[in-house]
């Protein structure tokens, strides 16, 4: 949800600046969209202690395996 705020945010200020003529709101708008993809967590839980394979990876691998 942050990271959708974040963006849309970005985008306004990169289309004011096109609409008033002032390449630094544009700049930050860059500056909010760069923190706002640095600061978005997709935190993934390891299915084992003991395996280097994530539950996302394992998921993956089960449903290409069923097609």
């Amino acid at each position: 949800m942050k990271l959708l705020l974040l963006m849309s945010v970005a985008v306004v200020c990169v289309a004011l600046a096109f609409v008033w003529k002032s390449p630094w709101i544009g700049g930050v708008g860059l500056l909010i969209a760069f923190v706002a993809m640095f600061t978005d967590r997709d935190d993934v839980k390891v299915h084992e202690r003991g395996s280097y394979e994530t539950e996302k990876s394992v998921r993956h691998m089960r449903t290409k395996r069923d097609r």
